[in-house]
Order: C-alpha cells, then structure tokens, then sequence
C-alpha cells in the first residue's frame, strides 16, 4: 500500500512526502523572460528556483536534461549558476536560447519602434508568402498576409540577437492569429461556424505579446547574473552531448510525463512556429519530433531489462487491457531510463538530480512514475533522498481525458506532480 507521510521521509520508494509548501498557489510564475512564450507543460520557475537555492550553489554548473522553454536555464543565470540545456524540439531550444540572452532594454524599444512603423510600409507585393503544407487550412488569407509582412521587417533586423527577440513574439503571435484552438497544445481548427466571424488583429496580438515581453527581459537584464553563461544544445539526453562526464554540480528537469503522442504533442504544438520560422520546413519533419521525444516508438514486444517493480506491475494491468498502449508505455520507461544512465555519467560524485514529473492516467491505470524514476534511479547508482508531492494549482495540462475514446467519457490526468530528489552515490 502507498504510504504518505508529512513526517521526514526515509530512504524507501514505497513513502511519498505531502508538502504545500512546493504549491506556490497564486503566485506569479510569468516574470522575467518567462512571460515570452507559451510553451506546454512548463515547471513553474519558483520550483526550478528552490530546487536550484536548495540543491546548488553560485558558481556551480547545472543542466536541465529536458530544458522545454528554458525555465530552469533563465532562474540559474539569475542566481549565479552557469547551466547547460538538452532538448530534442528544435523550437523549445530556439526559445531557451532566447530567453536566457540578455539584451539592453533601450536598444530592444528603439527596435520595436521602428519595427511597427516599417510594417505600415510593406506593401503585398514585397512579401513572400510561406510554402507548407495547408497553410490555407490553419491561416486566413488576410492574416497570412499580416504575418509575412511582420516576418519580413523582423528579418530586415540586422543585430541576431535581437531579431530572435522579436521571432519569438512572431511565433506566439502565429499561434494566436492562426485557425487552431490556442486552449490546447494539439492541433485543432476552430469549427466552420467559428472561423465565419474570425478576425484576428495580428498586428494588435504582436504589440500586446511585445510590450509584455520587452517588460520581462528589462527586468532580466537588470537582474541577470552577467558572470554566467548558459548553453543550449539541440540533442537527445540519453545520448552523449558533448557535456563532459563528472563536470555537473546539479541536475534539474521535469520530463515529459509520457510519449509525445499520446500526453503532451510537442510536436504539434511547435508545427506552425517551425514552419513560419523556417527552422523545420516540412510537416513531416515537424511529426518526426513527437517519434523522437521518449516514448516516440513502442517497443515491439514486452522484452527488457528494467528491474522496476512499480513499472512490471502496471504494464501488466495496461497489457491486459491494451496490449499496444501497454508497449507504449514500456518504451516510455525504457528511454527514460538511458537518460538516467547518462544523468549519472554527468553528474559529479555526491551531486543531487532533481526530478519533477507527474503519474498519469494510462487505460484508467495510475502509472506511479516517481516510485519508478527512484528504483530505476537506485538501480543506477543514484540513492533516492526523497519524494515530495505538490498539487498543480495552474500548470497548463489536459486535466481531463478520453480513457475509451468515447464521445463524453472522460477522466481526470494530473492535478498532482512529484519531485523525485536523486543523489549520485560514487
């Protein structure tokens, strides 16, 4: 039986430790540079800042195996921390990047001044109009219109830095101006009822997301630790990424809760900005991220080597149900853990891996995945110092989904996460 106890945890997978205090309901998780870009399922920057006052300190060197957004990368160069970033979305590291550069706040406004006045003077037959894949199915005509002429006075930016600045507005503002439902992270046209009367001011979105982000980054640079870097690689984290081996003082992640495909599409999510930012050109590129991300392919049959009591037990409940979801799964677990193993080649000798993840929902079967990540941790060479569980009073998840498909039939995901505190042992 699962225990939980407010008292201090021991050392044992089977006791998770209930603690409000990792909540911060309410509190604003939108500042600095982290109020750019919307981006799913990203940790809230006061858990990545506790973790990083807690488990590090000024001067060391940090990663986030999973990076997303960067979340993790924008709190430690504002406390002193240099930190590396791994993600295998081409746009999450676009963003990352971004969001961690620090850039004078009188240059960006005399920019974006300029930068509105020259979009008046573009006129239709100076754009190029983008070339993908049902561009007429998620754009209207007039707004694809808007959107070439903003793009074309981004790229007429001649410092890099700064015309990236503005590309990340651009890419939420394609977002926001497109024919998809921005409530979610898949890809849904609005109905053709909807769509009749939908008119949405790109200009007016641009100005509106600008003003915001150029708000976060004057506070960015005015706070930024200036002594720090941070490195953003676009690689898979099972895999060697140029990161020596006993170089890291502190890892610090969340990870997809689940293959890409069936939790979270990150792929879906980043398709229109990839498209319209020329980093991936092609849809089936695009689809080619979820394939990627852990979990991307299920296993093709049940053989493996992962010793996770937790994880056996639920395949086989999964299994009986949904022999494919069931692989899914178990595929899941499997890159999951060849990212621990080459967490563990990083991480410097009696250094901490701070893991915030949640258990979701598979075929109406609870995945305990942070009882997992501690015995696959454990297994690993990493003892499992503890286990705290928070409530998500705000992160952007699906709350509910469809167990059987069935139009109605729904079912709560995660209204909780766990933060799984691992320790290099040797």
């Amino acid at each position: 039986m699962i225990k939980f106890l407010p008292a201090k945890l021991p050392k044992d997978t089977n006791i998770r430790r209930i603690d409000s205090t990792w909540d911060y309901k309410g509190e604003k998780t939108k500042s600095y540079t982290h109020c750019m870009h919307t981006y799913p399922a990203m940790f809230i920057p006061q858990i990545a800042k506790r973790l990083l006052e807690q488990y590090s300190k000024k001067g060391d060197t940090v990663c986030d195996i999973f990076c997303g957004s960067g979340t993790a990368l924008v709190e430690s160069r504002l406390l002193g921390r240099n930190s590396y970033g791994i993600d295998l979305n081409p746009l999450a590291t676009f963003l990352a990047k971004v969001k961690t550069t620090e850039i004078d706040n009188k240059l960006l406004y005399k920019t974006y001044f300029k930068l509105i006045d020259d979009i008046q003077f573009i006129n239709d037959k100076e754009i190029t109009i983008p070339n993908f894949k049902n561009l007429d199915f998620w754009f209207k005509s007039p707004v694809i219109k808007k959107l070439a002429k903003l793009k074309k006075a981004i790229n007429e930016i001649k410092r890099e830095d700064i015309k990236n600045f503005f590309m990340v507005i651009f890419s939420e503002t394609v977002r926001l101006s497109s024919n998809t439902r921005s409530s979610e992270f898949k890809l849904y046209r609005y109905a053709k009822e909807k769509l009749e009367n939908y008119d949405p001011d790109v200009i007016g979105i641009f100005k509106k997301k600008a003003e915001i982000s150029l708000e976060g980054m004057t506070q960015f640079y005015k706070d930024v630790d200036k002594n720090t870097w941070a490195k953003v690689i676009f690689g898979d984290s099972s895999k060697d990424n140029g990161i020596k081996e006993n170089s890291i003082d502190c890892i610090i992640t969340s990870p997809p809760y689940g293959d890409s495909r069936t939790t979270v599409a990150y792929g879906q999510f980043s398709r229109l900005s990839l498209q319209w930012l020329d980093i991936v050109d092609e849809s089936d590129k695009v689809i080619q991220i979820d394939n990627d991300l852990l979990g991307g392919r299920a296993t093709i049959n049940f053989n493996h080597t992962l010793k996770s009591k937790h994880l056996q037990k639920v395949i086989e409940e999964i299994k009986i149900k949904d022999e494919k979801r069931a692989r899914e799964v178990l595929s899941f677990f499997i890159d999951l853990e060849k990212c621990i193993k080459r967490a563990y080649l990083i991480l410097k000798p009696q250094k901490y891996f701070c893991i915030v993840i949640g258990n979701r929902l598979v075929k109406q079967v609870r995945i305990p995945t942070d009882f997992i990540i501690s015995e696959l941790g454990q297994l690993n060479g990493f003892s499992c110092e503890n286990l705290f569980v928070r409530n998500i009073p705000g992160k952007r998840m699906p709350i509910k989904n469809s167990p059987t498909n069935k139009v109605g039939a729904l079912e709560d995901t995660m209204t909780k996460e766990s933060i799984v505190i691992l320790k290099k042992i040797k």
